[in-house]
Formats: structure tokens, C-alpha cells, sequence
């Protein structure tokens, strides 16, 4: 078992740590399973001594360098082996999934300025140290001596989630061992709604979408067992659809698109996964319809709303989607924050404040100080929140979000600046300009279009999206490119982003 030698990082009482949480279940429930993949499977036992033993590698090896450690790979449960390994060392981890482009896996990797990387799958960056999977195995299989570890704990960064920046490039949101051990034991209530003692949680989001924190520390919190769901299996709905089926999977966890995609198919509902008691949306818009559709296609499961962005620890409220809510509300509510937590609308403008706001944006000062700002409360006691960008309104009883007021968007559960887009494309050959707006059906944003002016004729919707291929994730490739002659102008001299919508979405 973890010794932890000392306490560091803000006085937290390490008994409620989120590692004590995981290692208390380890010592009553050693031999369940914690996670299962169709690269493999591990039981808490197996993760929790697999885990100790590359922590004490990562301690010997890396010495007094304590700075955030890339883990590379997509749904194999070492990954999750190598989440624990980084955080019992005292280093944060940072998931970065398969289906990140090499630049942008690159500029993550110059961001966190650490030689070494832990990779699951095929990496090769240059200047750095890549601990490959064959080695990681080796690794973890070799008894070491753990006492002298101090782990992550108060303050202390857990984890670092990159997301889309509007300059271009990444931010790196830091989230504390405080933040996530507070976000936890609150989820762990959400996913008591199952009823059940032990809980089977589907892992649909790739680990470095921070909606996987939702199903992967709750799972582990609570003892249950998470089923992953990777890339290629989800591309395939009936081999899917028998994954599930054979999982009895308790409780569901996904953006909203995700269980969309799943209804389009009539075989989605009751009989293929009897066992399921709970829907936990977070990531984008839950619509009436599909709360609609859930509800008779699954009559023995609750659906639940939550929401918050990934720098406050994944979700800040929840509500019970209910008949009376559907019949009560025009839309579907985000509900109310959990205990810890405060919302502020100002200026139409959704604030957070609370114990699971992160500490910022890993080294960039400039974009921290923007999102994270002291405002007074109603007594006039000055307090840190985060800025959403999300616009919403109280109606004296739950919250609701209707959009976003500034250019990110929420597609398919991910966040994206459009600015990041744009950016990538003006670098294309041959682009003169850009712009990448939404396509929405009523509020829920559908897919993106880029509008280009280009100087060259013989450049193609194709070659674009090639190149662009190359800098972004596929999540954020526009699925149309028109092309224009000259962008139209407003009359302060920006690009009229609202002639462009609607002349030509």
C-alpha cells in the first residue's frame, strides 16, 4: 500500500484525499474489477500495485523534476495504471489521447516541458524520453520500494486538461487534488441515484476530454467497474451495442450527441441494457427530444443534467430530469450548484466560484488573469471566479445555459474555440482568410463550416481539410468549406460574421 511520508500542498487531511478514497477500496474490494477494456482488464488490486511500482520508477528516475507528466494512449487500462503512478510520485499527469494530431501533441509536450513521456501507443517527439508500453509493462511488474513517495494532495495540480485556445494553441487547464477530491464526492452521490452497491460505469469520452474524470473517478471511488469504450468500437454500433450488452452496464456517462447517435438505431433502448439505472449527460445541450426518447426507450433509468467546464472539475450542477421538469420548463434546466459552489450572472454571463475552480492555465499568466477574476458577492465579500463565457439566467429556482457569448462553441461535447480554427487554416497554403462558424439546429450546434477566400483556384475543400489534418483533432475539422471572393465587412472594418451566417448556413 502508498506511504505517504508527508503532507504537502495546503494542510488537506489526507484521510479524505482522493488516493485515500481509491486505496480504501482497494483494501475491501482488492479483487473487482476496476476496468475493462478490449485491450485488457485489472482488478483494484492489480491497478493500485501496478500503479506503486511505476510511481516509485517515476520517483527515481525524475528525481527532484516535478514538473506534469504526458500520458499517451487511448482507452487501455494502464493508462489509468499510469494516471495513479504520476499523482503517487507528486507529479501531475496529462492525458493526451490517439486522436490528437502530432503538431498539437507536440506543442503539448514543449508546453509541459518534461523530458520524459509515458506512451501506451506509437510516439516518437523529438528531444524527449518516451517510455513505451513494453516498458511500462516491465515497469509495473517489478516490486520497488515505495515509503519515501509524496503524493499529490491540497493545492498540489492533480491533472492538466488541454483544450482549444483561441491564439492557436492549447491552454492547459490545471485542476488541484482539492478540486477533484471535492468534484468526487459529489459525483459519488449522482451515481448513487443507481440504487445499486455496486455500479458498472460506461467510459465513453477519451481521457483527455475531462468528462471521462465524471465515470473514471467516481467508478473508482465508488468501487465499481468502468467499461471502456474505445474509438474503433464506437465507430461500429452493433459491435457497440453488444459491448453494452454484455457489460449490464449501471450507469451511463456521455455528451448528449453520443446517446443521440445511439437512438437513431431502434435496438438502443430497455432490452439491450436492462441493468442501466442512470443517464449522466455533461459536455454540451441536453434537449427536451432526447430526454423524451430516453425516457420511453429506458423507462427503469433516471437522466440527470449537469454542467460546468473543464475549469471547474467537470460539472458544478445537476438536476433530475424528470416528467416535471420536461412539463414545468421550456428548456431543459442545469439545475442547481453543488455544495461548495456558486454561480453569478453578470451581465448575461455565467461565473463560477467554489472549491473545484482550478488554479489556471498552466504557465500562461496573460489567459489566467482574463478567465480567473476576483468579483464581490451580494454581502460585497471579494471572491475568485471563473469567467464561463457561457451565457445563462436564474429563474429563482434552476439555473439554465443557453450559449455561449463570445466564439467557442460546444460541439459534440467538445469545447472548441473557433479562433483556433481560423488560425490553422490562415497558415493553410494559399488561404488569404477565414472564418469557421456553426450550423445549428434550433439551439444545438450541428457541425462547422469554414468560409474561405483563397488566392489560389486549384486549392480544394480536400487539400484544406488534408492540412488542417495535420494541426487538429478530427472533432474540429470543419465538415463544410465554401469558398468566397471577399469576405463581407461591418462597418467598423471586422468580418460581418453575421452576414456570412446568413447568407450561407
Amino acid at each position: 500500500m502508498l506511504k505517504q511520508k508527508n503532507m504537502r500542498g495546503g494542510g488537506t487531511d489526507m484521510s479524505t484525499s482522493v488516493l485515500k478514497i481509491i486505496e480504501n477500496v482497494v483494501k475491501n474490494n482488492g479483487e473487482k474489477k476496476a476496468v475493462k477494456a478490449s485491450f485488457g482488464e485489472l482488478t483494484y488490486s492489480q491497478l493500485w500495485k501496478q500503479s506503486d511500482n511505476l510511481a516509485a520508477w517515476l520517483s527515481l528516475r525524475l528525481k527532484d523534476n516535478k514538473k506534469p507528466i504526458m500520458v499517451y494512449g487511448h482507452k487501455s487500462p494502464q493508462m489509468i495504471v499510469c494516471f495513479l503512478a504520476c499523482v503517487k510520485s507528486g507529479r501531475a499527469y496529462c492525458p493526451v489521447d490517439i486522436s490528437m494530431p502530432k503538431d498539437r501533441i507536440e506543442e503539448i509536450a514543449i508546453a509541459l516541458d518534461n523530458e520524459l513521456i509515458l506512451a501506451l501507443e506509437p510516439l516518437t517527439i523529438e528531444n524527449h524520453e518516451i517510455v513505451s508500453a513494453s516498458a511500462i509493462e516491465l515497469i509495473c511488474s517489478t516490486e520497488r520500494e515505495i515509503a519515501d513517495l509524496n503524493p499529490v494532495s491540497g493545492d498540489d495540480v492533480y491533472y492538466i486538461i488541454f483544450t482549444s485556445g483561441s491564439t492557436g494553441r492549447p491552454k492547459g487547464v490545471e485542476i488541484t487534488e482539492n478540486n477533484l477530491r471535492n468534484f468526487v464526492e459529489w459525483s459519488m452521490n449522482l451515481a448513487g441515484k443507481t440504487g445499486l452497491e455496486h455500479i458498472t460505469f460506461m467510459n465513453q469520452a477519451p481521457f483527455s476530454f475531462d468528462l471521462s474524470v465524471m465515470d473514471l473517478y467516481t467508478s473508482l471511488a465508488t468501487g465499481g467497474t468502468l467499461v471502456c469504450l474505445e474509438k474503433s468500437l464506437q465507430s461500429d454500433m452493433g459491435a457497440m451495442f453488444e459491448t453494452m450488452k454484455k457489460s449490464d452496464i449501471n450507469c451511463w456517462v456521455s455528451t448528449p450527441s453520443f446517446a443521440e447517435m445511439c437512438l437513431s438505431d431502434y435496438n438502443f433502448k430497455q432490452d439491450l441494457m436492462p441493468e442501466l439505472r442512470l443517464f449522466l449527460f455533461c459536455g454540451e445541450k441536453l434537449t427536451k427530444d432526447t430526454v423524451i426518447k430516453l425516457s420511453q426507450r429506458f423507462p427503469k433509468a433516471k437522466i440527470v443534467n449537469t454542467y460546468g467546464p473543464t475549469e471547474s472539475t467537470v460539472a458544478v450542477t445537476a438536476i433530475e430530469v424528470d416528467e416535471k421538469v420536461l412539463s414545468n420548463n421550456e428548456n431543459v434546466p442545469i439545475g442547481k450548484p453543488k455544495d461548495g459552489t456558486r454561480l453569478f450572472i453578470r451581465d448575461g454571463e455565467i461565473l463560477i466560484s467554489g472549491n473545484t475552480v482550478g488554479k489556471g492555465y498552466y504557465k500562461n499568466i496573460e489567459k489566467t488573469s482574463e478567465a480567473f477574476v476576483e468579483i464581490e458577492d451580494e454581502e460585497g465579500t471579494k471572491i475568485r471566479a471563473y469567467k464561463t463565457g457561457d451565457k445563462g439566467y436564474f429563474d429563482g429556482e434552476n439555473y439554465f445555459c443557453t450559449g455561449r457569448k463570445d466564439f467557442q462553441v460546444k460541439l459534440h461535447g467538445y469545447r472548441i474555440e473557433l479562433g483556433d480554427i481560423e488560425e490553422n487554416l490562415i497558415i493553410c497554403p494559399d488561404v488569404e482568410q477565414a472564418v469557421v462558424l456553426p450550423k445549428t439546429d434550433g439551439e444545438k450546434i450541428k457541425s462547422l463550416t469554414a468560409f474561405v477566400k483563397r488566392s489560389n483556384e486549384g486549392i480544394t475543400a480536400k487539400l484544406i481539410k488534408t492540412a488542417l489534418k495535420e494541426k487538429l483533432p478530427v472533432y474540429m475539422i470543419p465538415k463544410n468549406i465554401k469558398f468566397i471572393e471577399n469576405m463581407p465587412i461591418t462597418a467598423n472594418g471586422k468580418i460581418d460574421r453575421k452576414k456570412l451566417e446568413a447568407e450561407f448556413i
